[in-house]
């Protein structure tokens, strides 16, 4: 490992040869000036130069000079004054000018000479360490900024084709699912039982997929920051009895009563047509996760300057562990739908980000065997 270069400045012959035997004794490298200007000239032949000593007082360039003469010239090495004056101003002025640290040149100098050389270079190499570890982290930080900067670009890439191939997939599925409903109610004459079969498993299909490709368009219209919505006074109530008579068709199948409690509250701000797609998530989600015979409770409150709406199942509960995946994209947990319902694991994620866009809040409360209650809530008007 290579030695510590120390360069001694002082007048003195006999102090400098005192403390280069010293500090050679502790593993440095020494190198002696007789005063401030051969000071400059050793240290500009020598720049690798890891500290310098100089004492205060020399003729010519004292200490505070070569301190300022090496600081003009940009150089950065660590330098420690030697004085035999012990007044405070001596060091502060020494200090103020640049200087690492100072000692006094009493009969310990021969102990605090090296106990200081090895706390300035420690100091110095923390020094340099902590700049090296900012360039470092200022490397890595715009390293992370590119791959996000590129991240954000493949994602607006993957919205911008999801939404391409969502919307060029909704038509001919919709086409596919009216026309084996037409063919179901048997408009073109009668159907075998094997065909009506064939034609419900069609039905059935294309009714997922469509659904699937909806969800779709909706996550690339989010994601892409194309959420516009229409902020307007409403009534929640109303938009609520309607969504419930729209759902209540959907729990019969099931035999699923609907229970509401929506008393009259103020008007809040929302986009009707969004708030609606929340609504029939959560009120189908409840249904698809119930056991026939069971109930779900849908209820509308308020609270201080903002609306809060329920919806309560007896359904199985939903795990802890799993309910922090509730909201995310493709998210399949381990509760499964009672009759066999398909889900696209993009409902909820779509929910989370309407009722986001709302300044709203979205929760939910679940534990195994107890059912599930999910709530959001949306600020109110004036």
């Amino acid at each position: 490992m290579q030695k510590t270069k120390i360069l001694i400045v002082d007048d003195d012959p006999f102090v400098r040869d005192m403390l280069a035997m010293i500090l050679q004794s502790g593993g440095y490298d020494t190198e002696t000036a007789e005063d401030g200007e051969d000071a400059v000239d050793k240290y500009a032949s020598a720049p690798d130069t890891g500290l310098i000593i100089s004492d205060m007082n020399m003729p010519g360039m004292n200490g505070v000079e070569l301190i300022k003469e090496l600081r003009k010239n940009k150089v950065d090495v660590p330098i420690i004054i030697l004085t035999g004056n012990n007044e405070i101003s001596v060091a502060v002025e020494a200090l103020n000018s640049g200087a690492s640290d100072y000692l006094l040149k009493d009969e310990n100098i021969q102990d605090t000479i090296m106990l200081s050389a090895e706390k300035v270079l420690e100091k110095r190499q923390l020094e340099k360490r902590n700049v090296q570890l900012m360039t470092d982290l200022a490397v890595k930080n715009e390293e992370l900024e590119q791959s996000n900067t590129k991240l954000v670009a493949l994602n607006a890439l993957k919205n911008k084709f999801l939404g391409i191939a969502a919307h060029d997939l909704r038509n001919p599925l919709t086409s596919i699912r009216g026309l084996s409903e037409i063919l179901l109610m048997e408009a073109f004459g009668p159907l075998s039982d094997e065909q009506k079969e064939y034609l419900g498993t069609i039905n059935t299909a294309s009714d997922d997929m469509l659904s699937l490709v909806n969800d779709l368009l909706d996550v690339s219209v989010i994601e892409s920051g194309k959420l516009d919505l229409q902020l307007k006074p409403g009534s929640l109530n109303a938009l609520l009895e309607s969504r419930v008579r729209m759902n209540k068709v959907v729990g019969e199948r099931k035999n699923i009563t609907l229970r509401t409690d929506f008393p009259g509250i103020r008007e809040a701000v929302f986009d009707a047509n969004r708030i609606a797609q929340v609504i029939d998530n959560l009120i189908g989600n409840a249904i698809k996760f119930s056991p026939s015979g069971s109930a779900v409770y849908i209820s509308l409150s308020e609270d201080g300057n903002a609306a809060t709406v329920r919806v309560r199942d007896e359904g199985p509960g939903i795990p802890a562990e799993e309910q922090s995946r509730l909201f995310g994209e493709f998210q399949r947990l381990s509760v499964q739908p009672t009759g066999g319902e398909k889900s696209t694991g993009l409902g909820l994620a779509i929910v989370k980000k309407i009722v986001d866009g709302h300044q709203g809040t979205l929760k939910v409360e679940s534990e195994p065997g107890s059912g599930s209650t999910f709530s959001f809530t949306i600020p109110l008007g004036g």
